[in-house]
């Protein structure tokens, strides 16, 4: 059985039960999912080994601004050099990680965390719609084979600062006011595979039967599991 540790909690999001649900997207491929509500205490746990796979699906970062101040005492942080640490060395192992939704808005005084996941939410330029019906198609890559398009309900996040060597797995649909977007992708660390999904807004998300298959290969690549190096 494969061990995968979730990293969960935030605000504006159910993340319990999209937690849940990735469990059971996820269960088919032989992986067990706990869920740990703090971070650092998750990350101390990894540091000590027995998870193959680490999901970071929260909201946790600075939290800077007026429109968070009902928030901040609760949820605000910084990652400890520990918990990055944690992080780092656990790729550096060759260690798989999955980035759900928000993860790209996490530890947001970290530059490092988005080199990892391959890109991160920028103040000031990253922005979405509100949840809406998205069109997704996937790209020509043999992990999508006889995935076709489909539609899920979901945000679009646009205009992340994504890094170079990123390998998008899925697009949203264009218009002249939305340019497509990369909403799953695929990032080589070092040793490590990296996963990031920009969709798992709620737990509807990825109980959508093309988008749970998608992150289901993704996730098995991430492990060498897939049969694609």
């Amino acid at each position: 059985m494969t061990r995968n540790l979730i990293l969960c909690g935030g605000i504006f999001h159910e993340f319990h039960a999209s937690s849940d649900e990735l469990a059971r997207v996820l269960a088919p491929l032989g992986i067990e999912s706990v869920v740990e509500d703090d971070i650092e205490a998750g990350l101390a746990a990894l540091a000590e080994g027995g998870f193959e796979l680490l999901t970071v699906n929260a909201l946790r970062w600075q939290m800077q601004g007026e429109k968070y101040d009902p928030y901040r005492e609760e949820w605000a942080m910084t990652l400890s050099a520990q918990g990055r640490a944690a992080i780092a060395d656990y790729l550096d192992g060759g260690g798989a990680i999955l980035g759900l939704h928000t993860a790209s808005i996490c530890f947001s005084d970290w530059p490092g965390w988005g080199d990892m996941l391959g890109g991160s939410w920028q103040w000031g330029r990253s922005w979405h719609p509100p949840p809406s019906a998205l069109a997704v198609t996937p790209v020509d890559h043999p992990l999508m084979a006889g995935i076709a398009p489909f539609t899920v309900e979901d945000e679009v996040y646009t205009d992340l600062e994504l890094r170079p060597g990123i390998e998008p797995l899925l697009f949203s649909v264009g218009d002249d006011q939305h340019p497509a977007q990369p909403l799953l992708w695929l990032h080589q660390w070092g040793k490590g595979r990296v996963v990031y999904d920009a969709l798992g807004h709620d737990a509807a998300s990825l109980r959508e039967p093309a988008h749970s298959e998608a992150l289901r290969r993704a996730v098995a690549w991430s492990l060498h599991t897939s049969g694609e190096n």
